[in-house]
């Protein structure tokens, strides 16, 4: 029984350490108040029994702050982490906003196009929100000390809600990337009306556009989870599987819309092959995208039917 004892409670070096020089700073205070100075040599194994007993005494008090002596480390080296990614993340953005007005300034001189400074616009949008994200992940690293968490269970920071935070930002993001590609779309109508491009590169944008209002629908989906997990409506179990499957369904239904796209971009360059205006290679290559897409949508399937029998 003393064995098991020793075994399951043995103290961390440091921390007998620190409860030594605990000890003695303590002995030396009260004979200073009492009568004249004295000396006091604490022995290792004095502080071994100490230790065990608030163990006994206080529990898991004790436990946790020899813990914390140990793992105190972990939250310099993360913060350390997070403070070099957000000096990177603002780098990038002081040298993206550069870029945007030099290509602004040769776009009012004519010398680009337009669409090239709506590329660098969303650079910039994309990076500001980057740079904010790792601001924000810095601040969930010093109230925790421990890693971000984008869990929809995870518990809240220090009151904050780093998860939902986190989640708005990426949903601007797509919402950004959405409005690229209606711009992208406009621009090919024009250009097909003018006989300048091949319609069925509209057609991919479509495709794009979709997808990313399946994410928009589904990053909302995840906030509402959130929402409902905080005010104590859902378990954690319950919403890690709602969450599990509203990602199966989103991809469900972009492996279709993709399954459906590559399928009618078949048909067209089987009949240019046959004509000779593409090579075998070529439709070889989106044989092989086709086969993926399906294999994603098995996957799909094959996972929602799991998660709607857990529910």
């Amino acid at each position: 029984m003393e064995d098991k004892m020793n075994k399951n409670y043995d103290p961390d070096s440091r921390f007998v350490e620190r409860l030594e020089w605990q000890l003695s700073s303590e002995y030396r205070r009260r004979s200073r108040l009492k009568s004249p100075a004295g000396k006091i040599a604490v022995s290792r194994r004095v502080a071994t029994i100490a230790v065990v007993a608030g163990v006994l005494t206080t529990g898991v008090a004790v436990t946790k702050a020899a813990d914390y002596i140990k793992d105190s480390w972990r939250k310099k080296i993360e913060i350390a982490r997070v403070e070099t990614e957000v000096e990177l993340k603002r780098v990038h953005l002081e040298s993206i906003r550069e870029m945007a007005a030099d290509v602004e300034v040769r776009v009012s001189e004519g010398l680009i196009r337009e669409e090239e400074f709506q590329a660098m616009q969303l650079a910039v949008a994309n990076a500001e929100l980057d740079f904010k994200r790792s601001l924000m992940n810095l601040d969930e690293v010093k109230l925790s000390g421990d890693i971000p968490r984008n869990v929809l269970y995870a518990p809240l920071v220090g009151g904050r809600d780093f998860v939902s935070e986190r989640l708005e930002m990426e949903k601007t993001a797509v919402e950004l990337s959405l409005e690229q590609l209606r711009y992208h779309l406009g621009r090919y109508h024009r250009l097909t009306k003018q006989n300048l491009v091949r319609g069925h590169e509209a057609d991919q944008i479509q495709t794009e556009i979709a997808n990313r209002k399946t994410m928009i629908d589904e990053i909302q989906q995840r906030l509402d989870l959130r929402a409902q997990f905080l005010t104590g409506e859902l378990t954690a179990q319950a919403v890690e599987i709602e969450d599990r499957l509203t990602g199966a369904e989103k991809n469900l239904h972009i492996a279709q819309t993709r399954v459906e796209s590559i399928k009618a971009q078949l048909d067209r360059l089987k009949t240019l092959e046959t004509r000779g205006e593409i090579s075998h290679l070529e439709l070889m290559q989106l044989q092989y995208a086709l086969d993926a897409s399906q294999a994603e949508l098995k996957l799909a399937i094959l996972e929602m039917d799991v998660l709607e029998k857990l529910r």
